[in-house]
C-alpha cells in the first residue's frame, strides 16, 4: 500500500513536473512570442522611423534644392550686381578724372587770363600813372587859370549884383526925390490958383494919404525884414508932416510961405543927393 502510494505519489509529483516543466515550457514560448512580436513592433517601428527620416530627408532634400537654386541665384545676383558696381565705380572714376583734368585745364586757362589781366591792369595803371604825372603839370597850370578864371567870374558876378543892387538903390531914391519935388511945386503952383478953402482942403486930403502909404511902406518893411522900407516910411512921415506944418502956415497968412515951401523943396532935394551919395560910396567901400 505503501509502495502504491509511494508510487502514486511519484507519479503525481512526476505528473506535477511534467507540468510545471511544461508550465515553464509555454511560459518560455509565450515569453519568446511576446519578445518576438516586441521586437517585431520595434522593428515596425524602426522602419516606420526610417521611413519618416527617409521622408524627411527627401523633403529637406527637395527644399533644399530650390532654396539652393534660389540662394546661387542671389550668389550670382550679388556677383553680378558687385560686377555692375565695380563697372560703375570705375566709370564714375574715370569721369571724374576726366572732370578733375577738364576742371585743371579751366583753372589753368583762368589763372593764365586773370595773370593776363592782372599784368594788362597793371600796365595800364602804370601808364596811367605816367599819363597823370605828366598831366600833373599841365593840370596844375590849368587848375591855376580856371581858379583865376572862376574868381574872376565870381568877382564880375558879383560886381553885377552889386552894381544892379546900387542902380536899383540910387534909381528908386531919385525918383522918389523927383516925385517929391514935382509935389511940392504942385502946391506952390496951386497957391495962386486954387482957392483958399479947396486949397486947405487939398492939403489936408495929401497929408492923409501920405499917412496911409507910409502905414502900408512900413508894413512891407515889417513882414519883408528890410531896412530900405521902413526907411522910405520915415520919409514919408517927413513929407506928410511938412504937409501939415504948410497946412498951419497957409491957414494963419504967414508971409513967408513961399519961401518956407521953397526950402523945404530943396531940403528934400538936397536930403536925397547926400543919400545917393552915401549909398554909392557904401558900395564902392564894399566892393574894395
Amino acid at each position: 500500500m505503501r509502495k502504491a502510494t509511494n508510487k502514486s505519489e511519484n507519479n503525481k509529483d512526476a505528473k506535477t513536473v511534467e507540468e510545471n516543466e511544461n508550465k515553464t515550457v509555454q511560459k518560455t514560448k509565450t515569453k519568446k512570442s511576446t519578445v518576438k512580436e516586441k521586437n517585431a513592433v520595434e522593428n515596425n517601428n524602426e522602419d516606420k522611423k526610417k521611413n519618416k527620416t527617409k521622408t524627411a530627408n527627401k523633403k529637406i532634400e527637395e527644399n533644399r534644392l530650390p532654396n539652393i537654386e534660389k540662394v546661387s541665384e542671389k550668389k550670382s545676383e550679388a556677383k553680378n550686381k558687385s560686377v555692375d558696381n565695380k563697372i560703375n565705380a570705375n566709370k564714375t572714376k574715370t569721369e571724374r578724372k576726366k572732370k578733375v583734368k577738364s576742371s585743371d585745364l579751366e583753372n589753368i586757362i583762368q589763372e593764365k587770363e586773370e595773370t593776363n589781366l592782372e599784368n594788362n591792369i597793371v600796365q595800364e595803371n602804370e601808364e596811367k600813372s605816367l599819363l597823370k604825372e605828366e598831366n600833373i603839370e599841365i593840370n596844375h597850370e590849368k587848375l591855376e587859370k580856371i581858379k583865376d578864371e572862376i574868381k574872376k567870374s565870381k568877382k564880375d558876378s558879383k560886381d553885377k549884383i552889386k552894381n544892379s543892387s546900387l542902380r536899383k538903390n540910387l534909381v528908386r531914391n531919385l525918383s522918389i526925390a523927383i516925385i517929391i519935388t514935382i509935389y511940392f511945386l504942385f502946391i506952390d503952383l496951386g497957391i495962386n490958383s486954387i482957392p483958399v478953402t479947396v486949397y486947405m482942403l487939398d492939403l489936408k486930403t495929401f497929408a492923409i494919404f501920405i499917412a496911409i502909404i507910409s502905414i502900408v511902406i512900413f508894413e512891407k518893411a515889417f513882414k519883408k525884414d528890410e531896412n530900405y522900407l521902413a526907411i522910405h516910411g520915415i520919409e514919408m512921415i517927413l513929407v506928410g508932416v511938412e504937409t501939415l506944418l504948410l497946412l498951419q502956415l497957409y491957414s494963419a497968412g504967414n508971409e513967408y510961405f513961399n519961401y518956407i515951401l521953397l526950402a523945404i523943396t530943396l531940403g528934400m532935394i538936397v536930403y536925397y543927393l547926400i543919400k545917393c551919395l552915401i549909398i554909392f560910396i557904401r558900395y564902392k567901400v564894399k566892393g574894395k
